[in-house]
């Protein structure tokens, strides 16, 4: 039975409004808000990202009474919503007519009257008011379309435009894409880059954050935040460099520990060896074992007890598909993605068993996992 127009858009209101829900779920709660497009609410921050940056916010204007936020890449307006909970005022820029007009209808809704709404965009000429702090999201889509990656692509071109931010305010927020590279990252925004954050959420790195701080001269601190579990994890890249790994393959009864995308995106390889005494599978899997995983690092990823240490060929790979014809599969380190490996061994989803196909020290093996308890 072909569905009717009208039951397709109320499909299409039906999707748009549980995404609200699971990505706004405060939004959610205070009623009938304006979403001027799907895209609108697809680059917009999550509530619970938003509220990660206003907690940065108040501990870098711990003692500044009213601190002043001035956020130049508006969108759908949630940043400035988190900010404008522990700001004195926020002057909200975006350049797009119909989006600014939302968000100011949709601020009456939410009750917040510490914001300034501006519809225009920010550029160099731009008078932007003194202010504690600059937030700025800039747009990772091209004019035609399609993502980019490197800053100067970006919209605006925060690299141009650093220097007058310095002009009126000695603290920078930058929110990047989760797919830059946190080390390229740093040294295209200098010395005063004093902090990165890796920000994870639902399983992946949702955000990559920037602090920039005029005068600053010390390490830059990469910290790792999973907003779902609370997990938290600080280091100095040199920290990092500095660390010896230890190589060893998993047997029956360790504990495996699979790190989580923003942990990854950290660059934190070698240090989860030497800081919490874990043994790395081989130096392009990233994959530990242990005994027991300590707490502040179990919230930043996954457990599994390892049941099974297969060798990586074809007779393991049916006999294993045979014996778990349901459990989730992962690759790491092979000839062969995840997907691939799946449909070799001929299973499905369903079960808490997890497969890894991966390297070890200097060969390849199946791991067979239960998920930890």
């Amino acid at each position: 039975m072909k569905k009717s127009f009208a039951d397709i858009l109320s499909g299409i209101d039906e999707r748009r409004d549980k995404k609200i829900a699971a990505k706004l779920p405060e939004w959610a709660a205070a009623g009938s808000l304006q979403i001027p497009s799907s895209l609108a609410l697809e680059q917009c921050s999550s509530t619970a990202t938003a509220l990660y940056k206003a907690e940065i916010l108040r501990r870098e204007t711990d003692g500044i009474p009213g601190p002043v936020v001035c956020d130049i890449t508006g969108g759908l307006g949630v940043d400035s919503w988190a900010f404008s909970r522990v700001a004195g005022k926020v002057f909200y820029y975006e350049r797009n007519t119909e989006l600014a007009a939302a968000v100011a209808s949709n601020y009456e809704i939410l009750r917040i009257n510490n914001v300034v709404i501006n519809n225009e965009s920010v550029d160099a000429a731009t008078g932007l008011p003194c202010c504690d702090l600059i937030f700025a999201d800039p747009a990772r889509r091209s004019d035609t379309g399609n993502k980019v990656f490197l800053l100067e692509d970006c919209t605006p071109d925060i690299l141009q435009l650093l220097p007058r931010f310095r002009q009126h305010c000695s603290t920078i927020l930058l929110k990047l894409s989760p797919m830059a590279d946190i080390s390229m990252l740093s040294k295209r925004l200098g010395p005063e880059c004093s902090e990165i954050h890796t920000v994870g959420l639902d399983g992946e790195c949702k955000e990559v954050l920037c602090l920039l701080k005029k005068d600053f001269t010390g390490p830059c601190l990469i910290t790792v935040a999973s907003l779902d579990t609370g997990g938290r994890l600080s280091f100095h890249p040199e920290e990092e460099r500095e660390a010896v790994p230890r190589y060893k393959s998993p047997t029956p009864g360790d504990i495996l520990f699979e790190p989580s995308a923003a942990l990854m995106k950290a660059g934190c390889f070698r240090l989860i060896c030497s800081r919490f005494g874990m043994d790395k599978l081989s130096p392009s899997t990233n994959l530990y074992t242990t005994g027991e995983v300590p707490a502040d690092l179990a919230a930043l990823g996954k457990s599994y007890k390892v049941l099974e240490v297969l060798p990586f060929s074809n007779a393991s790979i049916k006999d294993a598909g045979r014996r778990y014809p349901r459990a989730e599969v992962t690759a790491r380190g092979i000839p062969l993605s995840s997907d691939e490996l799946r449909k070799k061994m001929g299973v499905r989803s369903g079960s808490d068993a997890h497969i890894f196909g991966c390297t070890a020290t200097d060969s390849r093996i199946l791991v067979i996992c239960q998920a930890a308890r």
